[in-house]
């Protein structure tokens, strides 16, 4: 006899389920309720069981990424002023654009929360904050250099672009006239002429590349690229350097700048973009070049201008500078 047809025979006999010591059959409901008896019985040892065993997620064996687990949230500086389209703001006042998207994705993969520390008014601020432990990363649309990694790590670069030079086409066409030169880039035996002044926006790593390479040359400084590029469109000065992605976002958001400003088509010098991480969490550095190299890649400029273009004409959007 096998097992079933023992457990059969055996409930025939109980009390109440068959009839008192009758032979009648048990019905399909009562059979199907004591079946169910122990399948719940194991449901809920296994909802014990899981309930006592540790969340894996949650734990590392790298204290410095430990504390960022423990704490349930990273801390991401930020740029407190808006840099289109890597920076910029929501209409409820959350940050917005391609690297505060980076930022969201780069904490959901960890599985914490981001808060964004965004009080810093230059680049160098963004480094500051993280070199001061007062952020856990910078992701802000960051070039590395000597004196910034002195402060903090960087990185794998994420983005690939170049630092471009940017004119005043009626200035370049009078010193072509008034002085015999060909090319922007022959204009370095001009440099005691008062109206060759150059501009950057101030703390960015361009600033520093300027007075490295235009050492002869006088330097403006300015709040924005918006505020540069209207320095250069109205010959107040020159021209002036920024990153080629947001120099390209800019031109075309606002295309009339193009009647009366240029980029030169030679004069480059790279800049890749990095995240900055914490001088104390070297663990963290290694985990977030796994995850750019995984989830990230080295993005192209031309498809972030392109992309954030075409969400800037969404109704939502707020209109063009221009």
């Amino acid at each position: 006899m096998n097992l079933r047809t023992r457990t059969h025979a055996a409930l025939r006999k109980m009390p109440g389920l068959a009839g008192e010591g009758t032979s009648r059959p048990m019905t399909s409901r009562v059979r199907h309720r004591l079946m169910r008896r122990p399948l719940i019985g194991i449901c809920l040892i296994l909802i014990g069981l899981a309930a006592a065993l540790p969340t894996l997620a949650a734990d590392s064996a790298f204290p410095d990424i430990q504390r960022i687990l423990n704490a349930g949230v990273i801390r991401v500086a930020i740029l407190d002023k808006d840099v289109p389209p890597m920076i910029m703001t929501a209409k409820d006042g959350s940050p917005a654009g391609a690297e505060a998207d980076l930022a969201r994705d780069l904490a959901d993969k960890l599985g914490v929360e981001i808060e964004f520390l965004r009080s810093a008014a230059t680049y160098d601020a963004v480094v500051d904050q993280v070199g001061g432990k007062q952020a856990d990363l910078g992701i802000s649309f960051l070039s590395s250099g000597v004196e910034r990694a002195l402060q903090v790590y960087f990185s794998r670069p994420y983005i690939d672009q170049s630092g471009r030079v940017f004119f005043n086409r009626k200035a370049l066409a009078r010193l072509k006239r008034d002085h015999d030169i060909e090319a922007l880039h022959e204009i370095g035996r001009l440099a005691g002429i008062d109206s060759l002044r150059f501009g950057v926006v101030e703390g960015s790593i361009y600033q520093s590349l300027l007075e490295r390479e235009f050492a002869d040359f006088q330097i403006e400084t300015y709040t924005s690229l918006t505020a540069l590029m209207q320095a250069v469109r109205n010959n107040e000065i020159f021209g002036g350097v920024n990153g080629g992605l947001q120099i390209a976002y800019y031109m075309r958001r606002n295309p009339s700048t193009a009647i009366h400003v240029a980029v030169d088509p030679q004069l480059r010098s790279t800049s890749d973009i990095c995240i900055a991480v914490r001088p104390d969490a070297p663990n963290l550095l290694r985990w977030v070049d796994v995850y750019l190299a995984t989830h990230q890649g080295l993005q192209d400029s031309d498809e972030i201008v392109a992309h954030y273009l075409e969400q800037d004409e969404k109704p939502d959007r707020p209109a063009a500078e221009d």
